[in-house]
């Protein structure tokens, strides 16, 4: 089997290279990274711009991938509200160019939403919930699952929120970030007004690598167990790894003045999920207990 990862120096691109390494599956993966950045694992990796239209839908005909995984898009909520057209150009055209070449060849496409396609007015939500987007980034997320779920195709949209794991070069994401300020004993404005659940990247893999084995299609919720307040995550976050929570200020999403407007009470339910592809995902403790043993570990690997 070949199955192609888009985004994959990302970090669910690289966790996605490491859970799909099995006998008898050729890994392409393609970011636009000069390097590398996942070297244990044994794949063919290009660099390629994916928003160029004629030649991301000639290299993937060329590549004949029986199974797409499109993780690449743009994710910083706010910068998509001030760049509009570059983020419907990463997050839709690109999708829609993929989607083409998918068509050409018969591919399956499994593509990686967000909970940012629903307004958070009455959260958590399940998979038959109509999705509502408040900002841009949710718009182009709910336009490229649209594009993904009418194109005829063997397809999944994955729904996930608050992603988080160890990587090489990844970007920092909420729990990194955190992690780090409390380290170098800063003083942190944590919203405690926005509900939601958060997903530690290995379950997020797993939970795909079942869609692509039992050959599953539809929409499908992915993520951790734990519905509580952004400012209750970091207090447990803080707990965990013996931090101090006094540096942790409660403050209320309308202070920050962000550009993007965020769903309040979002969170997303993973029953169908679980039941379907016969998996259990972690709550919030355990996915920060792996996260600091992994951690760990990667430390431990750069120091030698």
């Amino acid at each position: 089997m070949r199955i192609l990862i888009t985004g994959s120096n990302g970090l669910l691109g690289q966790k996605l290279l490491n859970q799909l390494n099995k006998d008898q599956t050729q890994l392409i993966g393609i970011d636009l990274g000069d390097e590398n950045l996942v070297k244990n694992v044994p794949h063919e990796y290009l660099k390629h711009d994916l928003t160029n239209r004629k030649t991301t839908i000639g290299t993937i005909r060329s590549l004949k991938p029986q199974i797409i995984v499109h993780t690449a898009a743009m994710t910083e909520v706010d910068r998509c509200e001030m760049e509009k057209e570059l983020c419907w150009n990463v997050n839709v055209v690109t999708t829609d160019q993929i989607v083409t070449a998918a068509g050409k060849i018969g591919s399956k496409v499994i593509f990686i939403s967000s909970d940012y396609v629903f307004d958070g007015k009455n959260g958590p939500y399940d998979e038959n919930d109509l999705p509502n987007p408040i900002g841009y980034y949710g718009r182009s997320k709910l336009a490229a699952e649209n594009i993904v779920r009418g194109s005829g195709l063997n397809w999944a949209v994955v729904r996930t929120i608050v992603l988080y794991g160890n990587g090489i070069k990844v970007r920092s994401s909420f729990v990194t970030w955190l992690l780090d300020q409390l380290r170098k004993r800063k003083n942190v404005r944590i919203v405690d007004d926005q509900w939601g659940n958060s997903t530690i990247v290995d379950d997020l893999a797993s939970g795909i690598d079942r869609l692509i084995t039992l050959d599953r299609e539809g929409i499908y919720n992915i993520a951790g167990q734990g519905f509580m307040t952004r400012y209750e995550f970091a207090l447990k976050i803080a707990e965990l790894f013996d931090l101090n929570s006094e540096l942790i200020i409660p403050i209320a999403t309308s202070k920050l003045r962000q550009p993007a407007k965020r769903p309040m009470r979002s969170g997303i339910e993973v029953h169908k999920a679980e039941r379907e592809l016969y998996i259990k995902f972690r709550d919030a403790e355990d996915s920060l207990v792996l996260y600091k043993q992994q951690e760990n570990e990667l430390k431990q690997a750069m120091s030698k």
